[in-house]
């Protein structure tokens, strides 16, 4: 990439889009337009300096989102068992959800959705302090937007963006329901051990 080809505030904005994509390896759209659009414009020279370092960036212009993903864990983030287990339930219900929308619709779920897909699974739900956790986790990494400010409540939306897609691979998705079971079976390893080898989160 040759920085100095670009003017001085097109070189302010990669910069700051290399620091974004490192520091939060994912980004949407619908919530940083100009970022996006920074990253389209220049995407080859990132996607040439990212290479540089062993990294791919991927740019799925179909779902309107970044992925930066290192291939050797570097920029995963280690998660504990609830963390783990609060994605790979949203996963789900991501994936059960976009099925019958259309490309410009974010699928959307409910608290008591989500607190009934963990009864479905026998998993004790989440206090309020471990949900705010949750919530502000995922809001961080561009997975989800509460649309009411009472997370709390079982009418609360949150619309869910595309980069769920990235967190955990289709392909495992039927493998997913296994590792819940096995959790609330009481199984050591398991479900927090593939998840580390498998989630892309920081």
């Amino acid at each position: 990439m040759i920085l100095t080809e670009l003017s001085e505030l097109e070189q302010e904005r990669v910069r700051s889009v290399i620091n974004r994509l490192i520091a939060v390896n994912f980004l949407v759209k619908e919530r940083e337009r100009e970022t996006y659009l920074t990253i389209r414009r220049h995407r080859a020279e990132l996607e040439r300096f990212f290479q540089f370092l062993g990294w791919d960036l991927v740019v799925d212009e179909r779902h309107e989102c970044v992925f930066l993903h290192a291939p050797d864990s570097r920029l995963r983030r280690g998660l504990n068992r609830d963390q783990s287990i609060w994605l790979l339930t949203l996963r789900l219900i991501y994936e059960e959800k976009r099925q019958s929308l259309s490309l410009s619709e974010f699928p959307m779920t409910t608290t008591h959705e989500i607190r009934g897909k963990y009864e479905t699974f026998r998993i004790p739900w989440l206090n309020r302090t471990q949900l705010e956790k949750m919530v502000q986790l995922c809001t961080r990494y561009h997975l989800l937007e509460p649309l009411d400010s009472d997370i709390r409540s079982d009418e609360c939306r949150f619309r869910l963006f595309h980069t769920w897609i990235y967190v955990v691979d289709t392909d495992e998705l039927q493998t997913i329901r296994g590792k819940i079971e096995r959790y609330e079976a009481g199984q050591e390893g398991g479900l927090l051990d593939e998840m580390d080898e498998e989630t892309a989160v920081d």
